[in-house]
């Protein structure tokens, strides 16, 4: 015996076809996100990547901005508290020893000083990164 279905009712076969859909979507769903956490798991890995190549390329500049000022002292001390020069002739700071801490300071990741000074790079940061700065500042 057929079961008399109202319009408001779907029939077997549209029924069937919206489950089937239904699957279809959540499988698709699933697989964008299995994709999206694939791809979010291999940024993250690649951003601890570079974060430790710079932190250790920072820590030899510093190793090595320490023998250069140890050099600096016994050959050449006098030469150091001079001024130190820009490009065009202007002066940079007082004393050329002042660059060397400066590159000091800068290797100090825990040093929040740098974040102050302006770059080349702090024209790229976004608007949201400069007050994450700045925040770190206070």
């Amino acid at each position: 015996m057929n079961e008399i279905i109202g319009d408001d009712y779907p029939t077997y076969e549209e029924s069937v076809n919206m489950t089937l859909a239904e699957q279809k979507k959540q499988s698709s769903y699933s697989y964008l996100t299995e994709v999206e956490s694939e791809i979010n798991k291999q940024n993250i890995e690649r951003l601890m990547k570079e974060n430790l190549e710079l932190r250790h390329r920072l820590a030899c500049i510093a190793d090595d901005i320490v023998i250069v000022s140890n050099h600096i002292e016994e050959n050449c001390n006098k030469k150091f508290q001079k001024p130190s020069l820009n490009a065009d002739r202007s002066v940079n700071a007082d004393e050329a020893w002042h660059n060397i801490s400066n590159i000091e300071i800068s290797c100090d990741l825990n040093d929040n000083a740098p974040l102050e000074w302006g770059s080349k790079v702090k024209g790229e940061l976004t608007q949201d990164q400069i007050i994450e700065m700045e925040q770190q500042i206070r």
